[in-house]
């Protein structure tokens, strides 16, 4: 019988085990993040940590605004014909600066703030619905009054002023924000196409440009969701680093104190410094030899002598009778401390007769 040859391979090799490593992908994971931070009781110091930023956001954001104004006004009233009409636009970017400086002003008292978290998203809330109302109200003073049709002014900016600026400590809900305020730009514009009795605003807004704004929008919030997702990310792992490096550097310069500790504990400061600052200096020497052997460079013999003469030294013997018998009748625990008061003594007994043990 002939039998057909096949390339399929056996079911094991098919479904074999996976052999790549995703520990370093999975720490910029936001989950994986977020229980981190929850697992070393970090939470409240991480928001904390935000609320910081968040400030540090509207130092900019301040500066920024104000120049976005002014330089829409000296724009219009460097180029706009009609300057009789443009007093409206004064009053209507003027309230808008006012207003939002003056909400998000509240922000910058941390205390205030860090007890009432409530504060930002209110504040938010209300300088981003400014802004949009007296957009539309100047387009619409402008279109009842003048018989303008006129676009928006501040619609990408409101949507980048929440994503970027505004301190929602919510990704939801600055999405959601940002997605209400689309909604409301959509819906200015179908308003003023369903009431247009003469046609001006379909020749120059028409369903087709809405329906490229829609899109606009759309692609715009999801890029700020994007952004804020990935700056989340960003922090929490910049700030967990940080944890670590400074609980490394508490954990290191104890162990140093310890070790500064027990060696004095055996001999006087001014013969443990020196043999401290010989043994660093052996340290860094061995590192500095390693190197040079690295690069082919034949290593150096060095010996070196701890021995000190040191004139009128008594030698002093201490001997703990029954010692055998304390060991089998106490607990390590006891036994530790009978000889921690028992040696105690001779620093009590030095420090009493002014001598270094």
């Amino acid at each position: 019988m002939n039998y057909k040859k096949t390339n399929k391979q056996p079911y094991r090799e098919r479904f074999r085990q996976c052999l790549l490593d995703y520990t370093d992908e999975r720490l910029w994971e936001q989950s994986y993040l977020k229980a981190k931070c929850k697992e070393l009781n970090l939470e409240n110091e991480y928001k904390r940590y935000q609320l910081r930023l968040w400030i540090s956001y509207l130092t900019v954001f301040f500066p920024l605004f104000i120049i976005v104004i002014v330089g829409i006004e000296l724009v219009a009233l460097t180029f706009v014909q009609y300057r009789g009409v443009h007093y409206m636009d004064f009053f209507f970017n003027g309230m808008t600066l006012l207003m939002v400086t003056s909400l998000m002003s509240i922000n910058f008292y941390e205390s205030f703030v860090s007890r009432h978290r409530w504060v930002m998203v209110v504040t938010s809330v209300l300088s981003a619905y400014t802004v949009v109302f007296f957009d539309i109200a100047q387009n619409t003073y402008y279109f009842y009054n003048h018989g303008w049709p006129l676009n928006s002014s501040y619609d990408v900016f409101v949507l980048c002023m929440i994503y970027m600026f505004l301190p929602i400590p919510s990704i939801r809900g600055a999405a959601l924000l940002a997605t209400s305020v689309s909604m409301v730009y959509v819906a200015y514009f179908l308003h003023f196409i369903a009431f247009d009795q003469n046609n001006k605003v379909r020749s120059i807004h028409g369903l087709d440009v809405i329906s490229v704004d829609i899109f606009h929008y759309l692609g715009f919030n999801m890029m700020g969701i994007f952004f804020r997702i990935m700056n989340d990310t960003m922090v929490r792992s910049s700030f967990l680093d940080r944890h670590q490096f400074i609980k490394e550097e508490m954990w290191l310069r104890h162990a140093l104190r310890q070790e500064s500790m027990l060696v004095d504990s055996i001999l006087p400061p001014q013969i443990a410094k020196p043999i401290k600052n010989s043994i660093k200096n052996k340290i860094m020497q061995a590192e500095i030899e390693f190197e040079r052997f690295s690069m082919g460079v034949s290593r150096r013999s060095e010996n070196f002598m701890a021995i000190q003469i040191h004139p009128d030294v008594t030698i002093l013997y201490a001997d703990v009778v029954n010692y055998t018998h304390l060991t089998t009748t106490l607990t390590v625990e006891k036994l530790v401390k009978v000889l921690h008061d028992l040696y105690g003594r001779f620093d009590v007994a030095a420090s009493q007769f002014k001598v270094q043990r």
